[in-house]
């Protein structure tokens, strides 16, 4: 198998990473959406996120964020 690979591919030292790493925007200072009043949905997700902070469970307060901002009804 090593017999059909060029010399220069056998002596090239392997990455230990792939790339670049991914710098990812920091957005906790952004505002959270609110619940619209009167929606049942917008209430029980607030419910749920401020449940979830209080156990300092924040990858479901972001969950709970990202469902509000594209609420099936569009408000």
């Amino acid at each position: 198998m090593l017999a059909n690979r060029s010399e220069t591919q056998i002596m090239t030292k392997p990455r230990s990473y792939p790339s670049a790493p991914v710098v990812l925007p920091d957005r906790t200072d952004e505002l959270e959406p609110t619940p619209v009043e009167g929606c049942a949905g917008c209430t029980e997700l607030a419910k749920v996120r401020d449940w979830a902070r209080a156990g300092h469970d924040m990858t479901t307060v972001t969950d709970c964020n990202v469902l509000m901002r594209k609420h099936p009804e569009g408000h």
